[in-house]
């Protein structure tokens, strides 16, 4: 058994839609052009952008008969010579299984992020660290190559594939000349884009992946942030406000009163500046202002909050439309079709309505359930002329959300919030507070929930039955555990009576 054949056995991990199986036909026709077996086998994921497909290639030296091998149809952990991943999550996912072996593998990575819906869907931060990762790879793989390969191909126009394979090959871990690799991307659309990108992951891995950066695409270093000309009204009338405060608080608020002026107008973004001055007196001047400025942060996202008129406002933008021909591959002289899922609940509907209505809408079984069987999910065409006409309707509607419901029901939150924050006996509480800001997120029952969990720390806090920062901050990490109940509640049953 000692003399038999060697495999080269590879393994790639590659997200929907970033073209792992294009990769794998590359690499069977490069193996077919150098004289060497390829077999490959495929485990797709769940769907596009949602999950990764696993591809399995093992390469063996064509004998002078031409027989046959019988090669492995899936990967054995201690068994891979080579792990390419599109992610560096992928590759974290490859060291977890026990595929990457210190004694024999060559894992090669892209080292940028996609979060996952796991990532993505988690209450508090439920992002995997990259760093760890990172660490993990280089300690457990005999040879860890890796770089933002996702920037890389932007640059050349084409996807992630192109960028891979170029990185494979200039790793030299594969017996193949660099001219095959070529010939095999030669062929088919976005030839030039591939073999320019190709190019580039090939330097970047033949000089070792990361820390080699092409000095022509250096970025300049940022200079610090100035407060721009006016240029509008809303700029004539706003900045000179942003001016007086003070500066490590300046940007963050220039864009939050963009935002807001963006999302309903400049009167509303001028309450955001009286209140955020109002918040200065929290911090001290030698804290630079880190208090106020997180609370600026957390404040203009909260009264952006996302109602039906701004949702339909934000589909209906140009650079909206921009984006998913960019993500779909779609010139702007191609038809694009777009279809919307929508599902209105009852409480979205009365938020829309005036205060007193609102509230008798849910106050009344007869009158939810009437409205709830109109309601349900639908799929609408937003590329059409009827479609985009409804939206424009509703996205009008946010010159009367000062009316609704809705709009008081958030600023009623949003103002216990403050005057706890304003009413702290010291500025460790008040930041713990401040921090509580960033429960506000999601829409539908997540956004009930985190918002719920919010109150009830408010007014344990105004109720005198918490009196710490550590007690605040506590109860805030049980409140975005997740869907469950008991986590928050156990925190809320440890407060003295």
């Amino acid at each position: 058994m000692s003399d038999a054949p060697k495999t080269i056995n590879l393994l790639i991990a590659a997200l929907g839609g970033e073209g792992g199986g294009v990769l794998t036909n590359w690499l069977i026709d490069i193996a077919d052009a150098c004289s060497w077996h390829c077999q490959s086998t495929s485990l797709a994921g769940v769907a596009q952008r949602t999950g990764a497909t696993i591809y399995y290639l093992e390469f063996m030296r064509r004998d002078g008969d031409n027989r046959r091998p019988v090669m492995s149809l899936f990967p054995a952990q201690g068994d891979i010579d080579i792990a390419l991943t599109s992610e560096i999550a992928e590759a974290g996912r490859m060291v977890s299984r026990g595929f990457i072996s210190p004694d024999r593998t060559t894992l090669i990575s892209s080292d940028h992020r996609v979060f996952g819906i796991t990532e993505k869907t988690h209450t508090g931060d439920g992002t995997a660290d990259r760093d760890l990762i990172l660490g993990m790879s280089a300690r457990y793989a005999k040879r860890f190559i890796h770089f933002d390969m996702a920037e890389l191909v932007k640059r050349h126009g084409t996807i992630i594939s192109a960028g891979m394979l170029g990185a494979l090959a200039g790793s030299g871990v594969l017996p193949f000349e660099r001219r095959a690799y070529e010939k095999a991307l030669q062929s088919g659309g976005g030839a030039t884009a591939n073999l320019s990108a190709f190019s580039d992951a090939f330097e970047r891995a033949a000089r070792g992946g990361v820390g080699v950066i092409d000095p022509a695409i250096i970025p300049e270093k940022e200079a610090g942030f100035v407060l721009p000309e006016p240029k509008t009204e809303a700029g004539r009338a706003l900045l000179p406000i942003i001016a007086r405060l003070p500066d490590p608080i300046q940007e963050v608020v220039y864009l939050g009163a963009q935002k807001l002026v963006d999302f309903q107008d400049t009167a509303y973004a001028m309450t955001y500046l009286q209140v955020v001055e109002g918040l200065l007196a929290i911090d001290a001047p030698e804290s630079s202002y880190e208090s106020t400025r997180e609370a600026a942060r957390w404040l203009a996202l909260w009264m952006a909050f996302e109602d039906i008129p701004r949702v339909a406002q934000l589909k209906l933008r140009p650079s909206r439309d921009d984006s998913l021909r960019q993500e779909a591959g779609i010139g702007a002289a191609e038809p694009m079709k777009v279809s919307e899922y929508f599902h209105p609940r009852v409480e979205e509907v009365a938020s829309l309505l005036p205060k007193m209505i609102g509230e008798a809408l849910l106050r009344s079984r007869v009158m939810r359930k009437l409205v709830n069987s109109a309601l349900g999910a639908r799929q609408l065409r937003t590329d059409t002329i009827g479609v985009t006409l409804a939206l424009r309707g509703m996205a009008a509607l946010r010159h009367v959300r000062r009316h609704t419901l809705g709009y008081h029901h958030e600023w009623r939150m949003i103002t216990a919030w403050l005057d706890a924050i304003r009413n702290a006996p010291d500025s460790e509480v008040a930041r713990a507070l401040v921090d509580c800001g960033g429960m506000v997120k999601g829409y539908g029952s997540t956004r009930h929930r985190t918002t719920s969990r919010l109150m009830l720390i408010v007014d344990k806090v105004a109720a005198g039955k918490v009196t710490t920062a550590q007690a605040i901050h506590d109860l805030r990490i049980a409140a975005m555990a997740g869907e469950e109940e008991e986590p928050f509640q156990s925190a809320l049953a440890t407060l003295s009576p």
